[in-house]
């Protein structure tokens, strides 16, 4: 298993292996499209549709990391291709917009006509003048990225130019909104609510900041103070403010976080419950209400 995601409203799951890929229906379960004519390392499902992006696993000549191809699986053709100078890490789409995000930057494209509307630097190379550590303009290696799936909004979040800090964008208007300075090291796990109105984050090291209440302008960066306790800790702050909601703790034991995600995006309950997989064979799921707990831990 190389590639997995769900698409926007939990009905399809389609995961990529060295030899192909498959898209299941949730319910009920079923198989509902495959193909094995090659390694798929990225997938990425709009909605219900036919339409499906791919990137090769690169295990195999012709199967590139490097090339993103755009699929109609109802007639199983290419509806068009577009190479880039280095390996595609992931892939998110809505109705408007798809990311496309590399190691130093990340695409937008309008879905429509598949036309680059933007380009934003991820990283930065250090230079031997500053002072600053390598670290500081590391690329993102993990490919983190997640954008909203709510009609008539494109709010995106990707991590910024310092370990920690994550970027607030709006990829509908192209602007940036905010940058978050949510934890103390490296990013490990983000994702945005399906709504967009709450944000996800996990660090390698697992502590969080939480940040001021003051609403931010745009383009500025919001300061944080406190530190955080024992174990690896899950932040969630809200869109595009900034505003720590909740901290969760995953135990007290230090364990690398993988993935992240929220539920269901039906006004009011955008976020009502957010889940952590952890490399501790864990799953957690906690409500992000008022009296936040654990729901459950597998």
């Amino acid at each position: 298993l190389l590639a997995y995601t769900f698409n926007q409203d939990a009905t399809c799951l389609a995961i990529g292996t060295d030899r192909g890929y498959q898209i299941f229906t949730c319910e009920p379960w079923a198989s509902a499209h495959s193909c094995s004519e090659g390694g798929v390392g990225v997938v990425e499902l709009l909605h219900s549709s036919s339409l499906v992006a791919l990137v090769g696993a690169g295990t195999r000549p012709g199967e590139s990391t490097r090339r993103l191809v755009m699929l109609n699986t109802r007639t199983n053709t290419s509806i068009c291709e577009l190479n880039f100078s280095s390996s595609v890490l992931r892939v998110r789409m809505n109705a408007s917009r798809l990311l496309v995000v590399l190691e130093t930057r990340t695409h937008i494209f309008e879905l429509s006509s598949m036309k680059l509307l933007h380009t934003l630097e991820t990283a930065r190379p250090a230079s031997p003048l500053c002072n600053r550590s390598i670290e500081e303009y590391a690329p993102n290696r993990l490919g983190l990225a997640d954008m909203c799936v709510a009609v008539g909004r494109c709010h995106a979040v990707l991590p910024a130019a310092a370990p920690g800090q994550i970027l607030f964008f709006d990829a509908l208007q192209l602007h940036a909104l905010s940058t978050l300075h949510a934890r103390k090291s490296a990013l490990a796990a983000l994702a945005i609510s399906p709504c967009g109105s709450r944000v996800a984050s996990a660090s390698e090291k697992g502590a969080a900041r939480p940040a001021q209440h003051a609403p931010p302008r745009a383009g500025t960066v919001i300061p944080t103070r406190v530190e955080d306790q024992l174990g690896t800790t899950v932040s969630v702050h809200s869109f595009p403010q900034g505003e720590l909601l909740h901290a969760f703790r995953r135990g007290a034991i230090p364990a690398s976080i993988y993935h992240l995600a929220f539920s269901s995006c039906l006004p009011p309950h955008d976020g009502a419950a957010s889940g952590a997989g952890a490399a501790a064979a864990t799953a957690q799921v906690w409500r992000c209400s008022r009296a936040a707990m654990p729901i459950s831990g597998l």
